[in-house]
């Protein structure tokens, strides 16, 4: 008999094996207890043109018979896909087998349609349809391998399981409310609107409800409450006893009144509570229970979450009031012919790679070397003018009072046609060295102001560790996060140039627009270069 043999594994130690002849139509299928090493070991024969049936029946202890058709099985799949053949998991596919058309299955495959017509619910229901069925055909099939037959037959038919429309007309003002519902956020409405829409045409309802994720009980209910009350039955109200309303909100305000107090008050070590030590404390103290979930909850409903605590700069300087007021008082009367100067060190800086935020594509991270020493090193003077917006700047290599006599004298040539200089510095040692306080008095004395034609100098000092005050750290923190981070100058005069460019642009852009100071665009500034006591400048 020359045949096609098919081979499916169906588990470990078990397969079928269907035999189907091209001369005469008939199938056998058989199983096999063959373990799948003895298949595998079968298969590296056959592989490698060892095909001694009687041996490996005498070595693996398996029917020559049973060998046989793996062997034929090896041969198909060398024939048709021979890239496969070491695939010792492959076999050859085979379809679906069709059910064996007995005259049992033949009867009850013809009163299938008269069975399916006798029922009347929403469902089809196996068990209902089975009644029937024994009603009609009392010698047929048990209810197993009817419920079997019923579900392919409507399967293969394409006949629903919902007989007919539950719902047979929806208003359009509902249609409205639904598809509102549809789309909004309220996740059961969603649920609702998906089934009653279902329900008003002849969708399965039995797929709505794997769609919906819910049970068919509880989508027939809520079809029932739509045909006997509309939309308006879904409208849920919630009524509280009043004395349990009552005991919640004397809970809740004891709650709040704990969380009010030091733990420390209660013998705890601990400087802020946990909800853990609110229920424990509350159950100490009031003698009722209470679970840490429940304390979470009470706090929430009260709008109470857990917020870190946020880190401010202060100055220690008694006289902070006094000096912080006397800078607002310059600013707010600032003279057209006056100028204030907020003025800073940036530096020592050393030219090296610089890391910092940058744009990545996915899976990838910005790297930069690290390097022991860098190319050079640089310190850099520079002074804010705040009405106008602009900077001048020097490097040097010194942090002294010779280099702010540098700087001061850069400022006098720049606003040699004011008539008033105000400079405002830090608290650091050389800024107010005796020798820069001399030379100050001497630019203001009248000879040489006369002689000179300078304006005169001001000085209004920042109180003791208010470097946050000090708005020329803003600009600085801007110009890092411009030119220095994610850099990688390979000399200073590389590094310089780009501070130089930044400046400039800086500058010219705020002459062009005087009444946007402090615009992101440039600076990415921290916060906007104004003197304000909640102004945080310093961080770069």
């Amino acid at each position: 008999m020359s045949g096609l043999y098919l081979l499916n594994p169906i588990g470990l130690g078990e397969s079928i094996l269907t035999v189907q002849s091209t001369e005469k139509a008939e199938e056998i299928t058989m199983v096999r207890n063959v373990p799948n090493l003895k298949v595998f070991a079968l298969r590296r024969m056959f592989i490698a043109g060892k095909v001694n049936k009687s041996a490996a029946a005498r070595d693996l202890h398996i029917d020559r018979r049973t060998i046989f058709r793996y062997f034929q099985e090896f041969k198909e799949i060398q024939k048709h896909f021979p890239e496969k053949l070491n695939d010792m998991n492959f076999y050859m596919p085979r379809g679906e087998r069709s059910h064996r058309l007995t005259d049992l299955y033949s009867a009850t495959i013809k009163l299938l349609p008269e069975v399916i017509a006798l029922e009347r619910k929403p469902r089809l229901s196996a068990r209902s349809a089975y009644q029937n069925y024994i009603k009609l055909f009392p010698e047929g099939y048990s209810y197993s391998p009817f419920k079997d037959a019923l579900f392919k037959y409507c399967k293969e038919n394409n006949i629903s399981l919902i007989c007919n429309k539950i719902i047979p007309i929806i208003p359009d003002e509902d249609k409205e409310v639904l598809s509102n519902w549809r789309k909004g956020n309220d996740h059961q409405k969603w649920q609702i609107a998906v089934v009653l829409e279902a329900a008003n045409t002849r969708v399965s309802l039995l797929a709505t409800v794997a769609k919906v994720e819910c049970c068919f009980e509880t989508a027939l209910r809520w079809i029932k409450i739509y045909k006997n009350k509309g939309l308006s039955g879904f409208e849920w109200t919630y009524t509280m006893n009043p004395e349990v309303k009552r005991r919640m909100e004397t809970k809740m305000a004891n709650v709040l009144h704990l969380l009010q107090q030091s733990p420390k008050i209660h013998g705890l070590d601990k400087t802020a509570w946990s909800t853990k030590d609110l229920a424990e404390v509350y159950e100490r103290v009031h003698n009722q229970r209470m679970s840490a979930a429940a304390a979470s909850w009470y706090l929430r409903k009260q709008g109470i979450t857990t917020r870190r605590a946020k880190e401010v700069l202060t100055s220690p300087d008694p006289l902070f009031r006094e000096k912080f007021s006397a800078i607002q008082a310059i600013l707010e009367n600032l003279g057209p012919d006056e100028r204030f100067f907020s003025i800073d060190e940036y530096g020592p800086a050393s030219v090296r790679p610089k890391g910092g935020r940058a744009l990545a594509i996915p899976g990838t991270r910005p790297i930069f070397e690290q390097v022991r020493a860098g190319v050079n090193w640089f310190i850099m003077y520079a002074a804010l003018e705040l009405a106008t917006n602009q900077v001048t700047h020097f490097y040097t290599k010194k942090k002294d009072t010779d280099e702010m006599i540098v700087l001061i004298d850069k400022l006098i040539e720049q606003y040699k046609g004011m008539r008033k200089l105000y400079l405002s510095w830090d608290a650091v040692s050389f800024h107010s060295s005796k020798k820069l306080l001399s030379y100050i008095d001497e630019l203001n004395s009248e000879a040489y102001r006369k002689e000179h034609h300078t304006p005169e100098i001001g000085i209004a000092p920042l109180p003791a560790s208010a470097q946050f005050l000090n708005v020329i750290e803003s600009v600085f923190s801007g110009m890092s996060k411009s030119v220095i981070h994610n850099s990688d100058y390979k000399s200073l005069d590389a590094c310089t140039n780009a501070i130089d460019q930044y400046f400039d642009k800086r500058n010219k852009f705020f002459q062009a627009n005087p009444k946007k100071a402090g615009n992101i665009i440039w600076g990415k500034e921290k916060v906007k270069p104004v003197f304000d006591k909640a102004n945080l400048c310093k961080k770069r």
